[in-house]
């Protein structure tokens, strides 16, 4: 089927008609003209913007394991519904993705709409003691390695890792922070922890397990990617590790360029995130790491629980929350700071650099991989319009603006 996108804005860096209005033809998964005429289906989409599809580095669907919270079908279709067309998978699941036969049950699962990809376990059941079979993993179809939402504590794990991984070209994810610093935590460390009376977790967590983790990247080469860093110093120690030219990538949570300590306030649980929320001097550092292009790439940071787990005390509640579907709506919340379209190619662009993939544009001849958004429609997420199984959203019921239009995956098309 033949579909033109009539009167669509463009905003693609790498395109002929960036940041100009464009009739987009699609036709058999390809964009086949940039100044299409007819098609057998047309939409009109005036005073509407295109990209190509919005690509995640970090989300949790809990399959298999806690599928009650989330699945690969309920994630997906929340992810499309937020405007992505790729999702990465963490390990953190029951058991973890830690053998061909787990990657390939994700990958068998991966549906038209949302491509899924799989990060695989870097130590067997995440413990941190035994390396996983990672050249194994990686003929299964692993684009990446990680502990999930552990760090990887055991410095030499993680020499050895980077050691097998370097001539494959996969990096290595690492969610940095200190187990020891951060136990039984549940904030960030600061004023406002203080005055709630709330055992908080100190920046100290989060860099001190950068820079050494930088100290063995330096050692035994390879790549790392710091996956949801959170801090000033954080930003300060990549930034300089860069200058030296190591390969290291990082990515910062959508939320944390949006929300501060002070969030916690009123010890609403769907403000406790792993990382926690920092303070807004922080959150201004990240902001300015994203603009500068220390951080690569934006992400979700999608971690779904059920109500049993939040609706309790704050220092009981899990930490983490759902952000797919309001993901744009986020990010129209800082694009007075850092313009749209630098964001738009924080989350195209960034992450597949980050695992070195090809990068994709709207062009005649490309695949069509493509998102459609609009920056005045107003929404709320609530039981009717929430896709995914969790309700565990710093947003839930409010009106929210700016919503995705819909997504289209080569013959994919999914358009509101």
């Amino acid at each position: 089927m033949s579909l033109l996108l009539k009167n669509v804005h463009v905003v693609d860096v790498n395109s002929p008609v960036h940041g100009k209005q464009a009739n987009i033809l699609i036709e058999n998964g390809k964009i086949a003209s940039l100044k299409g005429r007819s098609a057998k289906k047309e939409i009109d989409l005036k005073g509407k913007f295109l990209s190509c599809g919005w690509f995640d580095l970090s989300a949790q669907f809990n399959d298999p394991g806690n599928e009650h919270r989330e699945d690969i079908k309920s994630g997906s279709a929340a992810a499309q519904s937020g405007g992505f067309t790729d999702v990465c998978m963490v390990p953190s699941t029951r058991p973890p993705i830690e053998s061909k036969s787990d990657v390939n049950y994700l990958l068998r699962r991966s549906g038209d709409e949302v491509d899924i990809h799989v990060i695989a376990a870097i130590s067997e059941g995440l413990e941190g003691k035994n390396l996983t079979e990672v050249l194994d993993l990686h003929d299964a179809g692993a684009i990446a390695f990680s502990d999930g939402d552990l760090p990887v504590w055991n410095a030499e794990l993680l020499l050895k890792a980077l050691q097998y991984t370097s001539d494959i070209g996969l990096p290595i994810m690492q969610n940095a922070r200190d187990m020891h610093i951060s136990s039984n935590t549940h904030m960030h460390e600061g004023r406002m922890s203080t005055h709630l009376g709330l055992r908080g977790e100190p920046s100290l967590s989060e860099e001190l397990m950068i820079r050494r983790d930088l100290d063995i990247l330096k050692y035994s080469g390879g790549s790392i990617h710091f996956s949801r860093i959170s801090t000033e110093k954080a930003v300060g120690l990549i930034k300089e590790a860069k200058k030296k030219g190591l390969s290291v990538t990082c990515d910062v949570g959508i939320h944390h360029l949006v929300f501060t300590d002070e969030s916690v306030g009123d010890f609403d649980t769907n403000f406790k995130s792993l990382p926690p929320y920092r303070t807004e001097r922080d959150r201004r550092a990240l902001i300015k790491g994203v603009k500068e292009g220390v951080i690569e790439a934006i992400c979700s940071n999608h971690r779904p629980y059920d109500q049993e787990c939040k609706q309790l005390e704050f220092d009981l509640a899990d930490p983490g929350n759902t952000s797919l579907q309001t993901f744009y709506s986020s990010l129209l919340k800082i694009s007075k700071e850092i313009p749209i379209e630098l964001l738009i190619d924080r989350v195209v662009n960034g992450p597949r650099k980050v695992l070195k993939k090809e990068l994709i544009r709207i062009d005649e001849g490309e695949e069509a991989k493509l998102t459609i958004f609009d920056p005045s429609q107003t929404w709320v997420l609530n039981d009717e319009s929430n896709r995914s199984k969790s309700r565990n959203s710093p947003y839930w019921g409010q009106e929210m603006k700016g919503k995705v239009l819909g997504t289209i995956n080569k013959r994919s098309i999914t358009i509101e």
